[in-house]
């Protein structure tokens, strides 16, 4: 086990670099060079290879540091300063202790003007030649430091990541192997496009690691992600001595005061030319005192004794290494102790705080502490890493975005949203062969990267400096809009646009890469939607659909849609995004877009729900824009909200169909979450103009628990498609593997939950065992009780009887429907009745519940048998009725097979359900119901 350290500062301020000058917020830009970036330099002077850490620099960060415009003014701020301190040099009443302060000031001032010009004012230079010294390690962060998880599209994901990358390249010269994510913000999904882009490896909070699946043997280990990104995770025990605010070094009250600072403490006259020209009094960089205490009286700031403090302060942080590999590595592999930082907490914030690095430096080479690289590590031990599963997370407020979303700055996100669709669309209209086109598209791009900065909802959640924070944000989407109003009349041309360029001096290299999705291009290229066709434009609704399968609804959604289709309707289906699936294809005629919702692996289906119904509103609008659709198709209460939404937004009639509720499946409604999906469900019946259910079960469920009035509702049964269950050839030699070939077989099939009655068919075997010892049970599927039932196989000694099979494939539920000698569906709640139809079109006798769905479509005696919900011996008695007596079964099985080519047919459901979506519906109706 060999145990490392690991150090990871990352040095990013928003890009607050403005043409005009005399700016307040350009400042932080100087306090940051003159407290951070300097000091940190001087302190690779002095710094070896062996203790050499890595250090991220953001777009915005390395932008502002190469700017002439900045390095010149940056330089006036110094002789300003040092002007001052000359000033202050020969105050009358200033005593020994304070003229010390000045002193020290004013060396280490004319200090940092020496640095910045050795290094011809362009910093990054510094960096630059130290990276190739093996000083330091630098990397880079997205383009803007967007908080990556609330930027809505996987284009826009990619552009915030290339362009940051880009960034970095063209300063150094090279592409870094790692990325910081702002704010420590990782989320599923997002290591795919980081691996694409070539980056392997990034930085997480430790509460990423202690929530993920499976769990890791040490939490404070690095670890892949799904898609080969490794995460280094940072130890919060180490870090919390520098940055926690109660217990952390930088509250000694021998180091400096940041709040007192000389341009309040003077004269308004005095200070008057070292302040903003309008006389505001701003920090000047000048604090003269040390913490002292907690009261308003502070001593003057001693130098030495600050720096007995750091030494004292690297020492114990040395031990505290040290303990942490104690207690650390279980495993036996590789220990490795990682603590990462905002930069600017050393210098700005802690003053001492680069010495303090210089000094740990030192200590861990005398106490052999090895430091290494997350390139490094990589390099020696990668092969002793795991791979895990990682959800949502971030550092700060509560580790889960709540700094960075709620209600002082939730308003900025409908807006961010709206520009980074309209930009991806832009991309797909416009022609980027045209040079102006190119310029302007180029210029929106950087108006919403800059407008994505996490830095503004930071600073409102802090209201620090919100009214800047929210005026940034609403120029970027001014600029925006009126690029695009440019982007329609050629004749503005550059007169207009030239002003936009030069407000922010960002990324001028930039060259646009192109957003669009395919999706886009084949909108755009296609002539269908360019015009109206015949039919119906139908936009459906429906988490389901195949391949994503969870229950009957996604084969009702496809043969339907399919259906349609066959009729001369156009059927636009929007779902669940699936992994291995594109996101749009044209399947047997229907378009089909899959979606991914911003938290597609979120462990809370309620909250999964909701932001795929983000990603869903979002793509109907965009739909909506090139398409004119005459009505919304929603499928059950899971697409509610972006069905809502998408009925206002694009003033469209809302019809839905109800397959099943939360009160029926629950028999009624117990805890907050089934409240809040019963609420879900009942505002999906208000908005809608009209609803379909299957069964005069449902309809009567829909009046008794939401009071929907009757004439609001028509019945449309499900259908099916006999070929999805084709005769099968040969014999039924999988009978062998359960008993003998000519034994009796009855055949179920669903999930595996107490509402599909599969408990009552295991005690409907023992009443059968002693009498009819020749019938046996094949129950198929998955679910959460299934080992729970094959317990209670074993303990009612029924392991000859009743097998359950768990999942099984097509070709093998086929055979078991096709050629069992009776199929039964015994739910207690089951509103579909699908699975029924599939019953019958498989030509095997059928029993069924007098539920739902299924008593609606079994007529009993004639196309099937019917049994009392929940009671074995009602099971029990029509088994075996159909045992003895084979001529009963084939006289169900000829019936229903006249039900399925007549009631049941697709084509005949479709054009009933046409008459719904196009208004015709005026009075209830049954369709296919007696």
């Amino acid at each position: 086990m060999t145990p490392y350290f690991s150090f990871v500062l990352h040095a990013h301020l928003p890009y607050v670099l403005h043409e005009e000058p005399n700016r307040l917020e350009e400042r932080w830009l100087y306090e940051a060079v003159t407290e951070t970036y300097i000091p940190l330099i001087w302190g690779f002077e002095k710094s070896t290879s062996d203790t050499r850490y890595t250090l991220s620099i953001s777009p915005p960060v390395l932008e502002m540091l190469s700017s002439e415009l900045f390095q010149e003014r940056y330089l006036q701020y110094l002789d300003r300063t040092i002007e001052l301190l000359e000033k202050e040099q020969v105050l009358k009443e200033a005593d020994e202790e304070e003229l010390n302060v000045i002193q020290f000031y004013d060396d280490r001032f004319k200090k940092i003007k020496q640095t910045f010009m050795e290094w011809n004012c362009n910093l990054i230079s510094a960096f630059r030649y130290y990276v190739q010294e093996e000083k330091v390690e630098c990397m880079t962060s997205t383009a803007t430091h967007a908080f990556l998880p609330f930027i809505q599209t996987e284009q826009g994901v990619r552009a915030q990541i290339v362009y940051g990358l880009q960034c970095f390249e063209h300063h150094f010269g090279f592409k870094p192997d790692g990325m910081w994510l702002p704010e420590c913000a990782f989320t599923p999904g997002l290591d795919k496009i980081l691996y694409e882009e070539g980056v392997r490896y990034t930085f997480v909070d430790e509460e990423t690691v202690r929530t993920l699946e499976p769990k890791p043997d040490d939490i404070h280990a690095p670890v892949y992600s799904p898609h080969g990104i490794v995460l280094f995770p940072r130890r919060m025990d180490l870090s919390k001595k520098v940055w926690d605010s109660k217990i952390g070094y930088p509250g000694d009250f021998d180091y400096r005061e940041f709040y007192r600072d000389v341009g309040y403490d003077r004269d308004h006259a005095y200070i008057l030319p070292y302040i903003h020209p309008d006389g505001i009094r701003i920090d000047t960089g000048l604090k003269y005192h040390r913490i002292t205490g907690k009261t308003d009286a502070k001593d003057f700031y001693k130098r030495d004794w600050a720096m007995g403090k750091v030494e004292q302060h690297a020492q114990d942080f040395v031990s505290s290494i040290r303990g942490s590999f104690t207690v650390a590595g279980a495993s036996g592999r590789s220990v490795l102790s990682l603590t990462s930082f905002d930069a600017e907490l050393f210098g700005h914030w802690w003053f001492e705080g680069p010495e303090w690095i210089e000094r740990l430096q030192a200590y861990g080479s005398q106490e052999n502490i090895e430091w290494i690289t997350s390139a490094e590590f990589i390099k020696r031990h990668h092969e002793e890493l795991s791979t895990h599963h990682a959800c949502f997370s971030t550092w700060g407020r509560n580790n889960y975005g709540e700094v960075w979303v709620n209600e002082a700055n939730e308003w900025i996100y409908r807006h961010l949203h709206a520009m980074e669709t309209e930009l991806i669309k832009q991309f797909s209209v416009v022609d980027v062969s045209d040079a102006f086109n190119e310029k302007v598209l180029t210029q929106m791009t950087r108006e919403w990267l800059l407008a994505t900065s996490s830095d503004w909802a930071f600073i409102m959640d802090h209201e620090t400096a919100s009214e800047y924070a929210a005026s940034r944000t609403k120029e970027h989407i001014q600029a925006f809009y009126e690029l695009k109003d440019i982007l329609k009349d050629s004749s503005l041309e550059y007169d207009r646009l030239k002003p936009i360029e030069e407000r922010f001096g960002f990324m001028n290299w930039l060259e646009p890469m192109n957003l669009s999705s395919d999706h886009d291009a084949y909108v755009m290229s296609n002539p269908i939607y360019q015009e109206k066709r015949d039919g119906l434009n139908i936009l459906m609704l429906s988490w389901e659909f195949p391949p994503m399968v969870v229950g009957g609804l996604s084969r009702h959604v496809f043969d339907l849609s399919k259906a349609l289709v066959e009729q001369g309707h156009h059927v636009y289906v929007v779902t669940c995004a699936v992994d291995g699936y594109p996101e749009y294809e044209i399947n047997q005629g229907v378009h089909v877009y899959r979606v991914r919702g911003t938290q597609p692996h979120h462990d809370d289906f309620y909250h999964w729900a909701g932001s795929l119904n983000l990603a869903m509103a979002n793509l109907g609008r965009q739909l909506g824009s090139k398409i004119s659709f005459d009505c919304i198709h929603a499928h059950d209460w899971i697409v509610s909200v972006a069905a809502k939404g998408l009925k206002h937004h694009l003033n469209l009639p809302l019809y839905v169909t109800i397959h099943a509720t939360e009160h029926g499946r629950n028999n009624g409604i117990h805890d907050d979450m089934q409240a809040a999906i019963h609420h879900k469900e009942w505002e999906l019946m208000y908005e809608a103009a009209h609803i379909i259910v299957c069964s005069a079960y449902m309809k009567q469920e829909l009046k008794d628990v939401f009071e929907v009035p009757a004439d609001k509702i028509t019945i449309l049964p499900n259908g099916v498609d006999p070929l999805l269950v084709p005769e099968i050839g040969g014999n039924a030699d999988w009978k062998r593997n359960f008993g003998n070939p000519d034994d009796f077989y009855v055949f179920s099939l669903g999930r595996v939950v107490p509402e599909k009655g599969f408990q009552h068919l295991i005690e409907a075997a023992s009443l059968l065992r002693n009498d009819y010892p020749d019938i046996r049970f094949i129950i198929a599927g998955k679910g959460p009780l299934l080992e729970d039932y094959r317990r209670k196989v074993r303990a009612y000694q029924l392991n000859d009887k009743v097998y359950f099979v768990g999942f099984v494939s097509d070709e093998e539920r086929n055979q078991f429907l096709r050629q069992s000698d009776a199929l039964i569906f015994p739910s207690s709640y089951e509103p579909f009745g699908i699975v029924a139809l599939e019953g019958m079109a498989s030509q095997t006798p059928i029993i069924v519940s007098d539920t739902g769905g299924l008593g609606d479509i079994v007529q009993h005696g004639k196309n099937g048998l019917k049994v009392f919900p929940g009671n074995a011996e009602s099971i029990r008695d029509q088994i075996v009725a159909l045992y003895n007596d084979r001529e009963l079964g084939d006289q169900l099985v000829q019936a229903a097979c006249e039900d399925v080519d007549t009631k049941y047919n697709w084509t005949e459901i479709a054009v009933k359900t046409t008459e719904v979506l196009s208004g015709a519906v005026k009075k209830p109706k049954t369709v296919g119901v007696k």
